[in-house]
Formats: structure tokens, C-alpha cells, sequence
């Protein structure tokens, strides 16, 4: 019995060493591209920052404009995505409770081609 512990104690430590080890070693891997990477980007960065070309600033009404026209298609952009709200009637019959008259109104709304 004694000599079942002792072998398991054995292989649970050598398991969690050869873990341990495989570990640190994909650790190490992925530290040494991040350095190489690091160190592309940077060149990269730097060839690009050569390249590139002064921009002047723009006239404040020209950005201005600018800033108008991108809040504008914004808000377009965002009402074109929201579905339209249905009308509930204006009239409601004496026998119809509003659920009902709003439910209808979905089920007309739905059968109408969209823009």
C-alpha cells in the first residue's frame, strides 16, 4: 500500500513538473514573438510616419461642414435601422379594448410594403 502512495506521489509530482515545464516553455514562446512583434510595429510605425504626408489644418467652416454633414447622415443612418412605431386608430369602438386596437394596428402595419 505504501508503495501505491509512493508511486502515485511520484507521478502527480513528475506530471505537474512536465506541466509546469511545458508551460513556462509556451510562456517563453509567446514572449519572444511579442518582443518581435513589438519590434515590426515599431518599424513599421516609423516607415509609415516618413511616408506620410503633412496635412494642413482645415478652415473652421470647412470643418464645421464637415461635422454637420457626419452628424447628419448619423442620425439618418440611425432612424433608418429603427422600425416604425404603428398608429393605434383614432377611434376606438365601444366594443374593442386599446390591446385589441393596438394589436390590429401591428397586423395592418405589417402588411404594408416598406420604403
Amino acid at each position: 500500500m505504501s508503495q501505491d502512495l509512493q508511486f502515485g506521489a511520484l507521478l502527480m509530482i513528475a506530471g505537474m513538473a512536465m506541466v509546469f515545464i511545458i508551460l513556462s516553455m509556451l510562456w517563453g514562446v509567446i514572449a519572444m514573438f511579442q518582443r518581435i512583434d513589438r519590434r515590426m510595429f515599431a518599424r513599421e510605425e516609423a516607415q509609415a510616419r516618413k511616408q506620410e504626408p503633412r496635412v494642413e489644418s482645415l478652415p473652421p467652416e470647412l470643418l464645421a461642414a464637415i461635422i454637420v454633414a457626419v452628424h447628419r447622415y448619423r442620425l439618418e443612418a440611425a432612424q433608418a435601422d429603427k422600425p416604425p412605431r404603428p398608429q393605434v386608430p383614432k377611434r376606438l369602438e365601444p366594443s374593442q379594448a386599446r390591446w385589441v386596437a393596438v394589436g390590429r394596428a401591428y397586423q395592418l402595419h405589417s402588411n404594408l410594403s416598406r420604403k
